[in-house]
């Protein structure tokens, strides 16, 4: 008979870790090692790629970005101006820090993003599939009821089943009483139809959402990172004095 955890599907979080000594570099490995976070279905653990000293080259870049879910981990060491273009140009997230426990808990951070993704995008309103109905061309319709918010036709949204995300799509069709709508808004039943999406059960969450607009990264003077930030997106840096120039 298997065991739990050999029927859960594993993910590994690549990691890159460059310091200023072999014996940080040393520990951040071990620590990285040890992490692992779990659910009922996914197990995610770290795979170091590399772990040496000295800055952060344009090699270090490229690795990282042909490899997916792969960061930097920079302590006590900065990046080659070479390689912060790399980073920029090939989205790679490079973290500085100088505390180890805040490096250890940004990663952790990350692994929690991948074992339970947070839906990008600005909230707007949910709705609880009741029923479900087939009509037709139209294909299974979800009779559902808005909870809060509001329901637009064409807008966004994402099925929900517990704390799995289905599918993202777009509302195709939106009725109430057997009229075409615009929106549907708290309290109100309808109909919801989804473009390429139909395998409704009773019970899912139709939440829709806008696109939030990505904010520009902050650059210091000349490109280079300001103290504790990197120039590319990352979880969470450390205190100031982390990025050296």
């Amino acid at each position: 008979m298997m065991s739990g955890d050999a029927q859960k599907e594993r993910q590994e979080m690549c990691v890159i870790v460059k310091a200023d000594v072999k014996g940080s570099a040393k520990a951040l490995s071990h620590a990285f090692s040890e992490l692992t976070l779990e659910d009922k279905e996914t197990i995610v653990a770290i795979k170091l790629l590399v772990a040496d000293m000295w800055e952060g080259t344009k090699t270090d870049m490229t690795i990282a970005s042909v490899t997916p879910d792969t960061t930097i981990v920079a302590f006590n060491v900065a990046s080659t101006m070479a390689a912060m273009d790399e980073a920029r140009m090939l989205n790679v997230p490079v973290g500085y820090y100088d505390i180890i426990y805040d490096a250890i808990d940004s990663i952790e951070c990350q692994m929690q993003e991948i074992l339970s993704p947070t839906p990008e995008g600005e909230y707007v309103g949910k709705a609880v599939v009741q029923e479900i109905f087939n009509i037709g061309g139209l294909g299974n319709v979800a009779g559902s009821r808005c909870l809060d918010g509001k329901i637009r036709k064409g807008s966004n949204v994402r099925v929900m089943r517990g704390d799995k995300i289905l599918c993202e799509a777009k509302v195709k069709t939106l009725r109430n009483l057997k009229t075409e709508v615009e929106q549907i808004e708290e309290g109100v039943e309808c109909g919801i139809g989804l473009e390429g999406f139909e395998i409704f059960e009773v019970g899912d969450i139709i939440e829709s959402y806008v696109v939030a607009k990505k904010k520009k990264t902050w650059e210091g003077p000349h490109g280079v990172p300001p103290h504790g930030v990197c120039a590319v997106p990352v979880w969470r840096m450390s205190p100031p004095g982390s990025a050296a120039t």
